[in-house]
């Protein structure tokens, strides 16, 4: 019963919450994968940030080198600033190891004031077998609002569920905000 609940309470993180995580190992066409992320000790510029759920992504395999991908990271900081990234970009795997991506972006930021803004972000991802179950996962990208990069390990608990811990770093460049967005995420990733 315990399984069970652990499942299903996993199932509801990935389903209801869509940044990069573990990317999908043998990417296969028509593959649809979904993270989710829990933050901690986390930073929103030189002040602490709650833990909480921070987002995710969601991504389909179009075909052997192209998938889409959808990517959320929300920060809450303990001073009530909020920062919410989203990202809608095309992947092109060069190699089963490494891959490129651009696409649009759009952040909002609540701080004494909101603003929205539109851009881009292109960048590189990268992801290394370890052992038969683990993978490490890293990424950078640049845009005209934000700038990011990220380090990861991933371990694959069953074909279709796996784990993953990164470390994400944000610099966050809009209108009335311009600071660094950082910390410590763990998350569940399932391949339906």
């Amino acid at each position: 019963m315990k399984k069970l609940i652990i499942a299903a309470t996993l199932a509801a993180l990935t389903v209801t919450s869509a940044a990069m995580a573990a990317p999908l190992r043998n990417p296969q066409p028509g593959d649809l994968k979904a993270n989710a992320n829990y933050g901690f000790d986390q930073k929103e510029g030189g002040r602490s940030a709650k833990s909480r759920l921070t987002g995710g992504d969601v991504t389909y395999v179009l075909n052997n080198h192209w998938d889409i991908q959808y990517v959320n990271n929300y920060t809450k900081g303990d001073n009530d600033n909020k920062i919410n990234e989203n990202y809608l970009v095309g992947n092109y795997r060069f190699t089963p190891y490494l891959s490129a991506y651009a696409g649009g972006s759009y952040v909002k930021t609540e701080t004494y004031n909101t603003t929205k803004s539109y851009g881009y972000q292109v960048g590189l991802k990268g992801q290394l077998p370890l052992a038969e179950r683990w993978q490490g996962f890293a990424s950078v990208g640049v845009g005209d609002d934000v700038n990011t990069y990220e380090v990861g390990v991933g371990y694959d608990i069953t074909p279709n569920w796996d784990a993953h811990i990164k470390y994400r770093s944000s610099s966050v460049d809009v209108d009335n905000y311009d600071d660094d967005v950082k910390g410590w995420q763990v998350g569940m990733g399932y391949k339906f």
